[in-house]
């Protein structure tokens, strides 16, 4: 398709402040793709100069949600890994959800890693699924917006969505198909979209703090 008419002003803001990222891998399936997409984001986000965390669910090995980070008491023992992962997320600037599909839904595995947590506050969000087969895993993509809205993290409206996921990324999460760039635009609309919102996101939190 044609490019967006205000692609080279975001390219061109983009570049004026390096930012935070946290990117939420979501799924812990054995041999999952997700990986790839992690690599392949992470690489395009850091070649931009920005500091990247990737929150893996596999690594974190957070429990079934039974007590939420900001459900604890003043004074009461948190688990270490909650206090950890509740500092790297409020520290964020934005989120990019890696959003896998599971039997036409978001993974359960991310939506239990991203519920123990509601840092997320006014600061903005990205999408990117994908799926072994042609449809990229747009259904979840879709219950993604509705989710990541109720974490007050709104999702920009750029979409990176990843078809035959297996095919497309090596498993370093490179390009398959050297000649193809679509995975390289597609990554970079969606990242400079969401610079766009995270720098004026983080100067409006600064000069006017956040809503009551």
């Amino acid at each position: 398709g044609s490019e967006r008419p205000w692609g080279t002003r975001l390219n061109k803001l983009s570049i004026m402040e390096a930012l935070k990222f946290v990117v939420f891998l979501g799924t812990v399936r054995e041999n999952n793709f997700g990986s790839r997409v992690a690599k392949f984001i992470v690489r395009k986000l850091e070649a931009k100069g920005h500091s990247v965390t990737l929150l893996d669910p596999a690594e974190l090995k957070l429990p079934m949600l039974e007590k939420a980070y900001h459900h604890y008491e003043e004074g009461e023992a948190i688990p270490q890994v909650l206090e950890d992962t509740n500092k790297v997320i409020a520290a964020a600037d934005a989120y990019i959800v890696l959003a896998a599909e599971y039997n036409n839904s978001l993974p359960p595995a991310l939506t239990n890693l991203m519920d123990h947590f509601f840092s997320y506050k006014h600061r903005p969000s990205g999408i990117v699924c994908y799926s072994a087969g042609p449809y990229a895993g747009v259904r979840s993509a879709m219950q993604a917006r509705v989710f990541l809205g109720e974490l007050s993290t709104p999702s920009v409206g750029t979409i990176f969505s990843i078809p035959v996921v297996y095919k497309a990324l090596t498993p370093e999460g490179v390009p398959s198909n050297k000649e193809d760039t679509s995975l390289d635009r597609g990554a970079g609309r969606l990242i400079s979209e969401l610079e766009w919102y995270a720098v004026a996101l983080k100067k409006q939190r600064e000069t006017a703090g956040l809503p009551e």
